[in-house]
């Protein structure tokens, strides 16, 4: 089961990697928003995680199948405007390593995502590489 406080910090990293290159597309929003909604983020929470997403308590997902699903998400945050800059990529590598997965693992999806940046990445592919 995935809890509350874990899903708001994955709002919150999702915001956090969106706002790394100091610009907040409308398709980075939407996908958050998106994203926030499947999850049950009310909101009232998602404003409160956007204007404070440091106050926002870590908690990574217990499941290799959240854990694959969280990562995925974060790869896809931080291509979605076709461009991954220094400091998303070093967001992503340090929420991948947080969740569980090794510098290597995360390394490699981070270079599938990157080297396809305006190509889609499934949530298999980056199943196959953290494998």
């Amino acid at each position: 089961m995935i809890t509350k406080e874990s899903k708001k910090n994955h709002i919150a990293n999702l915001i956090k990697i969106a706002k790394a290159d100091n610009v907040l597309t409308n398709e980075e929003v939407v996908f958050i928003k998106s994203i926030a909604i499947k999850l049950g983020i009310t909101s009232n929470e998602f404003n409160e995680i956007a204007l404070n997403t440091e106050s926002v308590k870590e908690e990574s997902p217990t499941t290799q199948e959240g854990k694959i699903q969280v990562l995925y998400e974060i790869l896809t945050m931080m291509s979605l405007d076709m461009d991954a800059n220094e400091e998303e990529i070093k967001i992503c590598n340090h929420i991948g390593q947080l969740i569980g997965f090794s510098e290597e693992q995360v390394g490699k999806a981070i270079k599938l995502s990157v080297d396809n940046v305006d190509n889609v990445i499934t949530k298999e592919q980056i199943a196959s590489i953290v494998a």
